[in-house]
């Protein structure tokens, strides 16, 4: 991908614009039709599949019911679900009808439904049974909320059943979606991953998903020219409710790939259905690329049919994505970088491997500096700083918090993304760390993600997370959890060694080891810290 570099500043290759008046929901209505009866979605855990005129009917049924029951243009309505075919058919209903899409995790907390429908104010939600208790507890006293409508048979909650709202079937020929400003008017609010607080609603345009889903095109299009491959099949595992996988499921799916999904993660399901469907490519977060590294489950299946693989959320270290290839035949896990206020992707890595380590350069039409976050001045290559973000792509703000959206955009109208890293000579991002993540020991800033990335090249270790200990001599020192692989004998002090020979003094694990079965994490694959900071009050430390 063509990148240039002026005044500190690195540019990704000219943009084509979308015009302006252009309908998400449109674009993809056509690309279903267009699709036909060619296999578009394949549950991996039922054997089930979909074809793509089946998903436009039950839409159009659905978006058809949607606006004789009171949808109208602007109106938002909620879901709340894991990775079902009905997700899909309920997210396009709700485009084709003018309306805001509003996902919500299926793992969060009462609290934090109740904090998204005070944001969001949702006339209906759509929920699925593992989720619809919470849900109803957080809605039934709302006045905005006029309908609560359950997937599935149960009546597991009052409410009304989507299999009544889709079985009225409707001439396809005979349906308008209604009308939309596609620059101005919100398509969807995707939640930000809410590590540090409650989850804010990020609002992207349908223009938004039509940029993102060009980049796609020529992401992937760029990839299979120079690898002379194909990709007639994809793995969709991310929970569809993130920003992640919502926007490359629906972009992979409108470039006409079977997509095949998965409702959750289990390990022996997971890579069976790679090898049972023979995958050509899917999205991942570092700690399925762990997995894929490390779990001695790998090596019994064949994987060889995947030629691309991406992954986000969080940094992956390159010796996870060496050991990946060397293990499994994979050529090359493909990184990227983005964030939910920008629509994602901002870089992708279309090397073979040359830049390993690497998220990639900037995408089409962005601008992305790195900033020093003590002077506020540009740096030039290989310095860390804060990356900052000019884009087309750009959110069109908080909802419900425009103090919060000024205070994340400068008047250049930059992003903040709060992210640490820096560029090389030849404009290729590398992601280090998370601002608000940074230790600070004696003044020195340490990155987790550094001291993980070694944790995990260490024999015996499956998983680990890094935080500061609160210290009063030192500010916070470096402590680790870390999750042993079966029959591994290490001991913390194995461990502390390991480190102290191989980081400058600042970084040593001062505040020691903790072993832990499992290190928590969002379903966007980016470890909570907050949670393993609350597992510290117990720990008395260390050696200065």
């Amino acid at each position: 991908m063509s990148v240039s570099i002026h005044q500190n500043v690195v540019s990704g290759p000219e943009e084509e614009p979308i015009p302006a008046h252009l309908s998400y929901g449109q674009f993809l209505f056509d690309k279903l039709k267009s699709g036909g009866d060619k296999i578009a979605q394949i549950c991996a855990e039922s054997g089930r599949s979909v074809s793509f005129r089946d998903i436009l009917q039950n839409s159009v049924n659905l978006a058809t019911a949607l606006l004789e029951i009171g949808l109208k243009k602007g109106d938002v309505v909620a879901l709340s679900c894991e990775n079902r075919f009905e997700f899909t058919v309920t997210s396009l209903a709700v485009l084709y009808c003018g309306g805001t899409l509003s996902t919500l995790n299926v793992t969060y907390s009462p609290g934090e439904i109740s904090h998204l429908l005070a944001i969001t104010k949702p006339k209906f939600i759509f929920t699925s049974p593992i989720t619809a208790q919470n849900v109803y507890d957080c809605c039934k006293d709302l006045a905005h909320v006029e309908k609560l409508v359950l997937f599935g048979e149960y009546d597991v909650v009052p409410a009304v059943f989507y299999n009544d709202l889709v079985k009225k079937q409707i001439n396809i020929d005979d349906f308008t979606l209604v009308d939309v400003n596609g620059a101005e008017d919100v398509a969807a609010v995707m939640c930000s991953s809410g590590t540090t607080g409650l989850p804010k609603g990020v609002m992207l345009t349908h223009v938004n998903f039509l940029t993102l889903s060009a980049h796609m095109k020529y992401y992937l299009e760029t990839s299979k020219k120079r690898k002379k491959h194909e990709v007639n099949t994809a793995l969709s595992l991310i929970p569809w409710f993130h920003a992640y996988g919502f926007i490359t499921t629906l972009a992979i799916m409108s470039l006409h790939i079977e997509v095949v999904f998965l409702m959750r993660f289990e390990e022996e399901q997971f890579l069976e259905t790679i090898q049972k469907y023979k995958i050509n490519m899917t999205t991942i977060v570092p700690p399925l690329a762990v997995f894929l590294a490390k779990h001695p489950l790998v090596l019994k299946y064949d994987l060889t049919s995947l030629n691309e693989v991406w992954c986000g959320a969080a940094p992956l270290s390159r010796e996870i994505q060496s050991a990946i290839t060397q293990r499994t035949g994979i050529q090359y896990i493909r990184q990227g970088y983005g964030l939910t206020e920008v629509t994602m992707a901002c870089c992708v890595d279309l090397t073979n491997g040359e830049k390993i380590g690497s998220c990639g350069t900037p995408a089409p039409g962005m601008k992305i500096k790195v900033v020093d976050i003590e002077t506020g001045q540009k740096l030039g290559p290989n310095k860390e700083g804060e990356l900052w973000i000019k884009s087309p792509l750009r959110m069109k703000g908080y909802m419900g918090d425009r103090a919060a959206s000024d205070a994340l955009i400068d008047r250049d109208g930059y992003v903040q993304t709060g992210d640490i890293g820096y560029y090389d000579n030849d404009g290729f991002f590398y992601i280090v760390d998370r601002l608000k993540e940074l230790i600070k020991y004696k003044g020195f800033q340490v990155a987790p993600a550094e001291l993980e990335a070694l944790l995990l090249r260490m024999s015996g270790i499956a998983d680990c997370g890094v935080v500061g200990l609160p210290d009063e001599l030192a500010g916070e020192l470096p402590i680790a959890f870390v999750v042993l692989q079966p029959n591994a004998k290490l001991s913390e002090s194995d461990i502390v060694k390991y480190i102290h020979d191989k980081v400058s003094p600042a970084k040593r694990l001062r505040g020691g080891v903790i072993f832990v079965d499992e290190i928590p994490k969002n379903p966007s694959g980016k470890i909570l810290r907050r949670e393993l900071r609350k597992k510290l009050s117990s720990v008395k430390k260390s050696k200065l």
